[in-house]
């Protein structure tokens, strides 16, 4: 055999030798499954069998119970701090001041809204309102005299920048509410027959006068009225019984209306 037959030989003995460890090779993995290994994973797994017991002891969280707090119980007696005067703080009572209840109402209100915590306004600066508020009105109403409920309210708007609302068929429930929020009340009334003795006889027709405050026996008043009129107390029934407002078209009082004035920031 010569020397170039026998590498053939070889070479194709090799040749054939690679080709059968090669396919000796494929066929041996695709036996075995591949596996990849994700070691956050297997950290992860770890660490969740070692620190959880056996399943049957996993819970789920159940939600805690909503805690809702109790609204705050209104107190039994309440009496703001509203500033007061007569509606004739220096004692002239002549026909504009007769008739300034609305206007003492709405000062009233404005200081103690705005933080005055004087107990009495003095004289000179109730003058000096009466007097901006009365050509207000004469200036939107055309006149000043006897404004019922809903142009009183305006005025203390647009004079003020306060607000005010006017609420039909009040309740003493609806009262208390408003004074707890803080708001000033004033009612309109039947001045003649609430009884309060300090008024000049037979007191007048028609009236406003500021609740601050309210007891177990009724409600507590800063009535303009009269120079004595701070803090005075009236039964809720007396003052709802007289309820009254302007009637521009019979020019008196109407009995069958029960409103009242809210007045807020």
């Amino acid at each position: 055999m010569t020397n170039l037959k026998k590498i053939k030989i070889y070479s194709f003995s090799f040749i054939l030798a690679i080709i059968i460890l090669v396919v000796a090779i494929y066929y041996f993995n695709s036996k075995i499954p591949s596996v990849i290994i994700d070691n956050d994973q297997v950290n992860d797994s770890a660490t969740t069998a070692e620190n959880s017991g056996p399943i049957s002891e996993v819970k789920t969280p159940t939600a805690e119970p909503e805690v809702v707090a109790p609204a705050p119980k209104a107190p039994s007696l309440l009496n703001l701090l509203i500033p007061f005067t007569p509606q004739a703080p220096t004692a002239n009572w002549d026909l504009l001041h007769n008739e300034a209840c609305e206007e003492a109402g709405a000062i009233m209100a404005n200081a103690y809204l705005t933080g005055d915590r004087d107990a009495v306004i003095p004289a000179t600066r109730v003058e000096a309102e009466i007097s901006g508020l009365t050509t207000w009105q004469d200036t939107n109403f055309s006149f000043h005299l006897d404004t019922n409920a809903k142009e009183t309210a305006r005025m203390i708007e647009g004079f003020y920048g306060l607000h005010a609302q006017v609420f039909d068929n009040y309740t003493l429930q609806d009262i208390k509410d408003q004074l707890n929020l803080r708001h000033v009340v004033i009612l309109p009334v039947n001045g003649r027959v609430i009884g309060n003795p300090n008024y000049k006889q037979p007191g007048p027709i028609y009236h406003m006068l500021v609740i601050r405050g309210y007891t177990a026996a009724g409600l507590i008043t800063n009535d303009s009225g009269t120079r004595l009129g701070q803090n005075y107390p009236y039964a809720f029934k007396t003052l709802y019984n007289a309820g009254a407002d302007w009637d521009h078209k019979i020019d008196t009082i109407d009995q069958s209306k029960k409103v009242m004035i809210v007045v807020s920031k």
